[in-house]
């Protein structure tokens, strides 16, 4: 199902994110920030460069997609393919778009030009509660699809391997 490279973008970037969710200053901070930024670089090259057939490749849904995805889940039915269902790309591209507006802004924060700007570090603070309210909506889907599913969805993205 999923690759190593998926794995391990993933894996890194929810560490980086967890830890400055605890640490909000510092070197070590920004630091954990730009990795961020590069595993979700790094991920979306991978899906680009990887056949359409892969589960690492980055489709763009549509509303239609994103209707039957959700018409089938009101009557029970989960997402029969190996990656992500239509929603669940959506809020890939969402988290990714927040993390790199995270190390834009936090890197912008650091330049002389908005030196004590406070609009840019409330901003900065905004992405990063929105960031982690995103978090919470991505956990919840995952348990809610590994419930329709019955298949431990976490557990995939640790072995690579969808089912049970």
């Amino acid at each position: 199902m999923w690759d190593r490279l998926v794995r391990l973008t993933h894996w890194g970037v929810a560490g980086m994110v967890l830890f400055n969710s605890f640490n909000e200053s510092g070197q070590i901070h920004r630091l954990a920030g730009y990795v961020a930024v590069a595993l979700v670089l790094l991920r979306l090259v991978h899906g680009l460069l990887v056949g359409s057939g892969s589960t690492a490749a980055l489709p763009l849904p549509g509303w239609r997609a994103i209707r039957t995805h959700l018409a089938d889940l009101l009557h029970g039915k989960g997402h029969a393919g190996a990656g992500h269902n239509p929603v669940g790309q959506w809020m890939a591209y969402l988290l990714w778009a927040l993390i790199i507006a995270l190390g834009v802004t936090g890197w912008m924060a650091r330049l002389d030009a908005f030196w004590g700007d406070d609009w840019l570090i409330e901003l900065h603070e905004g992405l990063a509660d929105g960031l982690l309210g995103c978090v919470a909506v991505h956990l919840a889907g995952v348990v809610v699809m590994s419930i329709v599913q019955r298949e431990n969805l976490a557990r995939a993205m640790v072995t690579g391997r969808k089912g049970g």
